[in-house]
């Protein structure tokens, strides 16, 4: 079937056309576009791919935004009190987050990966959920119960990256963004590494911390580099980092790494995009902001997507 879909493509060159004829979501589409750009299952000709990437440079921005104001938050790891003692979930601080949105009338949320934990215990050891055929069952608890509790709200446009963990419940063709797109109406942006277009600028948002592992980041050239994953916010030259929203911290110790959200508000100005982030953080259980925000300075140049 993906290699039917991928001839089709490449005939028609009409992406839309295909996920429409298809029922598909575009960030399936998308995947099956880099497994024939890069794999070697459908046995494309080289001009085949070049096609494929042409095609994918057109298209491969799964969320365009434009002057709107956007939150950012990052491994919630939902389930994770499970399998602990001490509960780890913290659906409060989203609670609180889609609140702050509706409060200050911020229409776009994004989660940059990590929605789900993905984890079991086994004799008193942590294991990822995958590493038995038998835990089927309690993988489709899990991902039951974070739809359950997870909030769509109608005034705030939500869309999820999967991350490497919410990758775990693949194993038993259990797709959450597929799931919270048809149940949640939340939009799905795809797993590890997506493309978003913010007045033309391009961002790959990623959940990844080694971008040699993504196969398909440098075929849109982008001006910034949003990551989950990291569990500490921090901003660098042409790098943003997501702290964590959930109880599950990596830094908890560190400056940036206590639950936070970031909020981006772009300024499209003459001849360049100015991106203003904003950093809150959890202390002593209120969210305080970072005294000063952080800017970026993108200078326009040629546009894709």
């Amino acid at each position: 079937m993906e290699e039917e879909i991928i001839r089709e493509l490449l005939d028609t060159k009409d992406l839309y056309k295909i996920i429409d004829k298809n029922n598909l979501y575009k960030y399936e589409l998308l995947d099956f576009m880099r497994h024939g750009i890069y794999g070697n299952d459908l046995k494309l000709e080289d001009k085949e791919k070049e096609a494929l990437k042409d095609i994918y440079r057109d298209n491969g921005c799964v969320l365009k935004i434009k002057n709107e104001a956007v939150v950012f938050i990052s491994d919630t790891h939902y389930d994770y009190s499970s399998f602990d003692k001490s509960d780890m979930n913290r659906w409060d601080l989203l609670y609180y987050v889609l609140e702050f949105c509706k409060y200050n009338k911020i229409r776009y949320l994004i989660h940059g990966g990590d929605i789900g934990d993905g984890t079991v215990q086994v004799n008193g050891v942590k294991k990822p959920i995958n590493f038995d055929e038998r835990s089927y069952e309690l993988a489709r608890r899990q991902v039951n119960n974070i739809l359950n509790k997870y909030p769509s709200v109608f005034e705030i446009h939500q869309s999820l990256l999967g991350g490497n963990h919410d990758e775990r419940y693949l194993h038993y063709d259990i797709d959450i963004l597929k799931e919270f797109a048809d149940k949640k109406a939340i939009y799905p942006l795809g797993y590890l590494q997506a493309f978003i277009s913010v007045f033309d600028k391009i961002i790959s948002l990623e959940h990844e911390n080694h971008p040699y592992r993504i196969e398909c980041r440098n075929l849109i050239p982008h001006d910034l580099t949003i990551h989950g994953h990291s569990h500490i916010a921090l901003f660098q030259d042409n790098d943003i980092y997501i702290p964590a929203l959930g109880g599950f911290l990596n830094h908890k110790h560190e400056k940036g790494g206590e639950p936070g959200f970031l909020i981006m508000y772009p300024y499209n100005e003459r001849d360049l995009v100015k991106l203003e982030f904003e950093h809150y953080y959890l202390k002593d259980e209120s969210f305080v902001k970072e005294d000063s925000p952080y800017v970026y300075k993108l200078k326009n140049k040629k546009e894709y997507c």
